[in-house]
Formats: structure tokens, C-alpha cells, sequence
């Protein structure tokens, strides 16, 4: 019997992505990657300007729009994957995850390493990618449709 898309699971990895990146970047690392990307910000409430290397940049919704979409595109992808593969344990899908999380981190490290930012904006998002993946795998790959 092939494994059916659970909807709830796709949603709840959407979710739970969102919520893990806001405390990560929000506030486990938000300093070191704001410093690692170059930004800072002055004034508080409605006068809060956002500037990265001394640029003043708009404060805009989109990229948070454009990673909800993207959070729910990875947990398909994976949905997809773990069909393929009958993967059917929370256990089996975080496995999965965390070598397609280690293989973001990587790519974060290259791309980092040629860019010449420093250690710490890879060592934050790069290791966000690797627990974002565990994550995803084991909801998708654990919480299958009865």
C-alpha cells in the first residue's frame, strides 16, 4: 500500500520550521548572525531603521512570506522522498534528515568560505539547516496518514 500524503504533517513541518528559526535567529543567535551579515539596527518601535554596512535597508515581510512557502516545499520534498524509500519512523526520517541537513551545512560552509564572511554566520546557519532537516524528517517521516 503506497504511503499517503499527511497534510497535517506538511503543515506542522512548515510550523515547526518557522518557530525554530524565530527562536534561533530571533534569539539564540541573533546577534552573531546580524553581525556576520553585516547589520545593525538603531531607534526603537516605529523609528527602528534596519541598516547592513552602514546602508539603511528597508524592513520588508517578503523573505518571511517566501519562507513559509519554502518550509512547506521542503517538507513535500521529503514527503516525496520518504514514499520512495517507505520510510515509516520518526526515527528513520530525523536519520534522513540530518544527512540532508549536514549536506546544507556544507553547502553554507562553500558558500561562506568563497564569500569571506566569518565562521560564526556559518557556524549559525549552517548548523539551523541541520536541526531544521531532523526536525522536518522526523515529523514527515513519523507521522504517517492512517
Amino acid at each position: 500500500m503506497e504511503r499517503k500524503t499527511n497534510w497535517l504533517a506538511i503543515v506542522a513541518s512548515a510550523v515547526a520550521g518557522m518557530v525554530i528559526g524565530f527562536i534561533w535567529y530571533g534569539f539564540l543567535f541573533n546577534e552573531q548572525w546580524m553581525a556576520g551579515n553585516g547589520f545593525t539596527v538603531e531607534g526603537t518601535g516605529e523609528n527602528q531603521k534596519m541598516f547592513k554596512n552602514g546602508v539603511e535597508v528597508p524592513m520588508s515581510f517578503t523573505p518571511m512570506i517566501v519562507n513559509t512557502v519554502v518550509m512547506a516545499v521542503y517538507a513535500l520534498i521529503m514527503d516525496w522522498l520518504f514514499k520512495k524509500m517507505n520510510v515509516s519512523t520518526w526515527q528513520t526520517g530525523a536519520t534522513i534528515g540530518a544527512g540532508i541537513g549536514l549536506i546544507m551545512l556544507l553547502g553554507v560552509l562553500v558558500g561562506n568560505m568563497f564569500a569571506m564572511n566569518p565562521m560564526s554566520l556559518t557556524l549559525v546557519d549552517g548548523s539551523y539547516s541541520f536541526v531544521l532537516f531532523v526536525v522536518i524528517g522526523a515529523i514527515v517521516g513519523g507521522w504517517r496518514k492512517k
